[in-house]
């Protein structure tokens, strides 16, 4: 809705404008159909911002620079131009929208030099500085929005860290409390259990009183039931659904949704839960990369037991994250990776493969 408010609103303005600017421009090449056609597309262009703003600026730069060199009356028909040029900027195509900058200056600077002159040297600089008060703010607003982003996206990876190693340390304390249950207790009630039984004989062989033998088969019966309680406790507290790690990194290849080998070199063994899952969360976080940001076909996970820790790297055949081979771009989680990985003591190296694509290795102790 507003898309179709901002290019009727610019029509009117584009078009009354220019109509009107003939009476100060006698000289002006008179606005015919082609003149129209080329108001009309350069308004239309604006319908592209929301999805391709490039899109937009390409058509209504081309459109602005098909009038100007026509000779039609100045107006504000660049109007569409500039605020294309604002919204490529501003939403990260940098390259697109300072080359379609570059291209408005550029068509009245080859005029003035082919016509040279105070008035058009006056004027393209003018021009220039209208352009440029478009592109500097978007490159501010460009940069406010890629810092919320990134603010946004640290805040949810240190608080999904933080309800894992509390979901972890969970855990563990649940396990060694199971574990103290079923070493100590289950044993120490085990023993009870038996001795009762055998003090319950002993006792029917002697003759003793009835008593005594009726108080060992409760202590004999009691023993049992709280045994088959205790399981059920420990059923309780060992997790049911542990957090990933390497184990599962069969499963994640077999899901990531493009062609994934997985190699493992060295001897496996047993990681600490916070190395284990660093090794699952760098693999998924590079697959995910691999798959949005790379146009890669296919990858490669290697996950290496070394003697002194493990190490793990994930290689593609595409472009990296962001399109240029060994670029580290700070909006897709490379950043999060590298805090995971340190927080468990390693380190982690991204950049262009050996072979080409893109590479994510990480080398943490274990």
């Amino acid at each position: 809705m507003r898309t179709l408010a901002l290019v009727c609103g610019m029509a009117v303005v584009v078009l009354y404008s220019t109509v009107m600017a003939y009476d100060n421009q006698p000289g002006a090449t008179p606005l015919d159909p082609a003149g129209y056609a080329l108001l009309v597309t350069a308004v239309l262009a604006l319908a592209w911002l929301p999805r391709r703003p490039e899109v937009a600026l390409a058509i209504s730069a081309g459109a602005v620079a098909a009038l100007f060199t026509l000779g039609y009356a100045y107006a504000f028909w660049p109007a569409p131009a500039l605020i294309s040029v604002f919204a490529t900027i501003s939403t990260g195509r940098r390259a697109a929208g300072w080359a379609g900058a570059a291209f408005l200056v550029a068509v009245p600077a080859v005029a003035a030099v082919l016509h040279p002159g105070v008035d058009n040297a006056v004027a393209v600089v003018i021009w220039a500085l209208l352009v440029l008060v478009a592109a500097q703010p978007a490159e501010v607003s460009r940069a406010r929005r890629a810092y919320t982003l990134e603010v946004e996206r640290r805040a949810a990876e240190a608080e999904r860290g933080r309800e894992e190693e509390a979901l972890r340390r969970a855990q563990e304390e649940r396990l060694r409390v199971a574990r103290e249950l079923h070493d100590v207790t289950s044993h120490t009630v085990s023993v009870i259990a038996l001795h009762a039984a055998v003090a319950a004989e002993a006792v029917a062989r002697a003759g003793g009183p009835p008593e005594a033998r009726d108080a060992l088969q409760v202590i004999r019966d009691s023993s049992r039931q709280a045994l088959a309680e205790m399981k059920g406790v420990l059923g309780v507290l060992r997790p049911r659904h542990p957090l990933p790690g390497s184990a599962q990194l069969p499963a994640l290849a077999r899901t990531a949704g493009l062609p994934v080998t997985l190699e493992t070199t060295g001897e496996p063994r047993p990681l600490p839960p916070a190395v284990d899952l660093a090794v699952y969360r760098v693999v998924q976080e590079a697959l995910t990369n691999t798959i949005r940001h790379a146009g890669a076909t296919r990858a490669t996970v290697t996950l290496a037991y070394e003697e002194a820790g493990v190490r793990v790297r994930v290689d593609d055949d595409g472009t990296g994250p962001s399109g240029t081979p060994g670029l580290d771009a700070g909006g897709h989680g490379l950043r999060g990776m590298a805090e995971r990985v340190e927080a468990a003591g390693g380190r982690l190296t991204t950049g262009a493969g050996p072979a080409g694509g893109f590479r994510v290795a990480a080398w943490m102790p274990a």
